[in-house]
């Protein structure tokens, strides 16, 4: 995928979270997607998408640890925008 640029929003939440746009553009290509009923598709690493790049490449995923837990939301009609990111909560 090529690089998609930030929102305004994103841009900010990216920098209060410190989130890096690299690992932002890692789960755009790597992670599934999923398009919700608000305007958006949500871009993510699932379980199985973890388990083949901690075999693949093991220092990629000690790296970048709690940040695969991110969840991308682009725009799903017209230019491709990130609107938002953020790490998912893992609950027991």
């Amino acid at each position: 995928m090529p690089h998609v640029p930030l929102s305004r929003h994103a841009d900010l939440r990216c920098a209060q979270r410190g989130i890096d746009n690299s690992v932002i553009q890692f789960i755009l290509e790597k992670g599934r997607v999923v398009y919700d009923h608000h305007g958006g598709c949500r871009y993510f690493l699932g379980r199985a998408e973890k388990r083949r790049l901690a075999r693949s490449s093991p220092e990629l995923f000690r790296h970048y640890g709690r940040k695969l837990d991110l969840v991308v939301v682009l725009t799903a009609k017209g230019r491709p925008q990130v609107i938002t990111a953020f790490v998912r909560n893992r609950r027991p």
